[in-house]
């Protein structure tokens, strides 16, 4: 008898463009991906510690441009 309580599981995979990872909030808001958005009102903004490029985007269009 095999014992299923033994196998390995495998891993999950990961999403590895580049979008999708997660940088400090600190960083993302020096980067040229948010160049064309006002650094203040984007800091006011992003208060999670972390987020990808998309997301950050996403998140200051919908606060300044009321969701475009």
């Amino acid at each position: 008898m095999s014992n299923k309580n033994n196998q390995a599981v495998a891993p999950q995979p990961t999403k590895s463009r580049g979008s999708d990872r997660k940088y400090p909030t600190e960083k993302l808001l020096g980067s040229r991906h948010l160049a064309g958005y006002q650094k203040d009102f984007a800091k006011a903004i992003l208060t999670e510690p972390a987020y990808s490029i998309s997301e950050a985007k996403a998140a200051l269009d919908k606060a300044l441009k009321g969701g475009v």
